[in-house]
């Protein structure tokens, strides 16, 4: 499926990165559709997904995957992404 829309951190930037990239995928999978069905439904499940991908970042940062700046940068993206 391709993406309606381009991110600044792309899933395939990721792959060598355990779980990133499934768990952006869905994250960005979710912001869709959830940008086009505002339901609470629809909210609670990127919410919950973000807090998912937030916590793979950090222990990805914690075990040197991802440096702390660029882990602070796509969380901070991520979640203005998903407040759009």
């Amino acid at each position: 499926m391709a993406n309606a829309k381009t991110y600044k951190f792309n899933p395939e930037d990721f792959v060598n990165i355990p779980l990133l990239t499934d768990e952006l995928v869905m994250l960005h999978s979710l912001c869709e559709e959830y940008h086009a069905d505002r339901s609470i439904d629809n909210k609670y499940k990127l919410r919950n997904q973000l807090e998912d991908v937030f916590f793979l970042i950090k222990r990805r940062e914690l075990d040197g995957s991802i440096d702390p700046v660029t882990a602070q940068e796509i969380r901070d993206y991520l979640e203005e992404l998903a407040s759009d």
